[in-house]
């Protein structure tokens, strides 16, 4: 059996980092396989289920799951969102975006609603998705960044309160977590965004559209920014 030190990227070691102990995981989207055999390897989590939607992921899902001689703890197969997830599970959804990820969770809200953690990690629109969450009762009780060659990412890890709050677009972009832990990567990862401001910004003007709500919400991030 091979072992599961270095299988992870950065970006799988932070979601990894995220899950707390638990009976099973419900990886979605598994590709590889790699993180419930991590998880598992390290005690983290005693089972899993890993899906994925197309036959190509799973087939080398299945492989990897032989190769690291877990057979008895991860069971692999196709599957669509979360319609197959128990009540009450532990479920990771990871690189998706903000859209694909929403889908998946109104497809089954009563599923993900019963989940005792849901650990996210979006590949884009992130504001979408924390936006998505805080108006659908779910309180997002961690977050982390990491950096992966020239990438930044984030991860959440939520579950169902039923609690709604007031938020401002910067808290969408810029969590309040992040910004009260003053992550290391929050000044890059908000450079990065007021970048995307500033592309959408002369696009605008060149096209002749009105750009006066990217104006202040770049302001109110450069202002955070230089807060950090």
């Amino acid at each position: 059996m091979r072992e599961a030190e270095g299988l992870l990227n950065r970006r799988l070691l932070m979601v990894a980092g995220m899950v707390n102990p638990c009976e099973k995981i419900f990886d979605i989207g598994t590709d590889h396989c790699y993180l419930p055999v991590y998880l598992i390897s390290k005690g983290i989590c005693k089972k899993a289920v890993a899906t994925d939607i197309k036959k190509g992921p799973v087939k080398i899902a299945q492989r990897n799951v032989r190769l690291f001689d877990m057979e008895k703890s991860i069971d692999v197969f196709i599957s669509e969102g979360i319609s197959h997830v128990e009540k009450g599970s532990s479920i990771v959804i990871s690189g998706m975006g903000a859209d694909v990820i929403i889908d998946i969770l109104v497809k089954d809200m009563e599923i993900a609603k019963s989940a005792a953690q849901v650990i996210i990690q979006c590949q884009s629109r992130t504001e979408r998705l924390r936006a998505f969450l805080w108006d659908n009762g779910f309180e997002i009780k961690t977050e982390a960044l990491t950096q992966d060659k020239d990438k930044i990412y984030n991860a959440f890890l939520t579950s169902y309160s039923g609690i709604t709050g007031t938020y401002t677009k910067i808290d969408t972009i810029a969590s309040k977590h992040l910004v009260e832990i003053h992550h290391p990567l929050l000044s890059d990862y908000l450079s990065g965004y007021i970048k995307k401001l500033d592309d959408i910004i002369s696009g605008y003007m060149a096209g002749g559209r009105d750009f006066a709500e990217e104006t202040d919400l770049k302001r109110g991030l450069e202002a955070l920014y230089e807060d950090i």
